[in-house]
């Protein structure tokens, strides 16, 4: 082909795809990576999620008042939970502590490291365990 006629922008020799073949591989390896902002979303999630225990602690506790043996439960002492303190005391602790590890774990640039994940979701494991043990103490 001549330079006067049109024809396509790569040379004849070279196929359609070798074109391509970069733009795809900047989309592909830009699907890969991970966003600038996770890490200090994950630090902000863990920091609500520790704040936001006593709330719903709170609610859990209101919730089991609600219960059918809270009455028999606050009056006499019969029917509570056989559940002793200190398993209420754990479930607090571990997560007392997951929280303030998943808050003070240093991160990467761009990503939050794995331990903060894993005490991020250690946390959030002990506290519905703390919930649950509220919820059914009365009942």
């Amino acid at each position: 082909m001549s330079n006067d006629q049109p024809g396509p922008a790569h040379p004849p020799d070279a196929s359609p795809s070798d074109a391509l073949a970069p733009d795809v591989r900047a989309r592909a390896t830009a699907a890969v990576e991970i966003r600038p902002n996770e890490a200090r979303r994950f630090r902000t999630r863990a920091l609500w999620a520790g704040l936001l225990l006593m709330p719903a602690t709170i609610v859990a506790g209101v919730l089991g008042l609600m219960s059918e043996n809270a009455g028999r439960c606050l009056g006499y002492g019969e029917g509570c939970s056989d559940t002793p303190g200190w398993v209420h005391l754990t479930a607090l602790a571990v997560a007392g502590a997951a929280w303030i590890h998943a808050l003070c774990t240093p991160d990467g640039e761009s990503q939050p490291a794995p331990a903060r994940k894993a005490a991020f979701w250690t946390m959030i494991g002990a506290e519905c365990a703390f919930l649950l043990l509220v919820l059914t103490y009365f009942g």
